[in-house]
């Protein structure tokens, strides 16, 4: 997969990516996850089980997930031609490699699908990656859905935004239909949120 440099940070509605302007503006709200809340209905112990076999320890603050990073414990997502990583104010943009490897699969794939529609390809946004402790407890202040014991402190959970295909509704069908081929396969536990998110954790 070819990264670019830099970790893209969106700011406003309108972004600059790859050479050309995408004014996300008012089509956000009229976007809809077709069938999202039925496909994608996995609570929090079904999360849970992926991290039966392989977990991070929850780590107390930021500073410490990034060590963790250093360590090559955990790999850096980055923005490439497939996906874009928004400015993330509540994680860190770190994940376990398992869950790098999965992201990959799920962007080749939704690629694949684009291509063989002859549409075209859309990246999706990824807005949360690995959470400390303390990110946490400041995120359960400003957001009620937040949880204690949170799937993201364990490092093969990450958010990705529906809302953000705009008004590009097909892209988001083929997205959704090979996260769920994926979700078929038993690679992943997916829930939908309706704020916007779609919360996937790599079984």
């Amino acid at each position: 997969m070819l990264a670019i440099p830099f970790r893209h940070r969106i700011k406003n509605n309108i972004i600059f990516f790859y050479g050309k302007i995408i004014n996300r503006g008012r089509r956000i709200n009229n976007t809809n996850c077709k069938n999202c809340d039925i496909l994608f209905n996995d609570g929090i112990h079904a999360h849970e089980k992926a991290y039966k076999r392989e977990r991070i320890k929850a780590q107390k603050t930021d500073e410490d997930l990034i060590q963790l990073g250093k360590k090559n414990v955990l790999q850096e997502i980055e923005s490439n031609e497939f996906y874009i990583v928004r400015d993330l104010t509540h994680s860190q943009p770190l994940l376990l490699p398992k869950a790098i490897d999965f992201i990959d699969q799920l962007s080749i794939l939704y690629k694949q699908k684009c291509t063989e529609k002859n549409i075209e390809y859309v990246p999706y946004e990824i807005t949360s990656g690995s959470r400390s402790i303390e990110s946490v407890e400041r995120l359960g202040k400003e957001n009620e859905n937040s949880i204690e014991k949170s799937p993201h402190l364990w490092g093969k959970t990450f958010d990705m935004s529906w809302r953000a295909f705009g008004g590009n509704k097909e892209q988001l069908k083929l997205f959704t239909s090979a996260l769920s081929e994926l979700k078929n396969q038993q690679k992943c536990f997916v829930k939908f949120e309706r704020n916007g998110c779609l919360h996937i954790t790599v079984n």
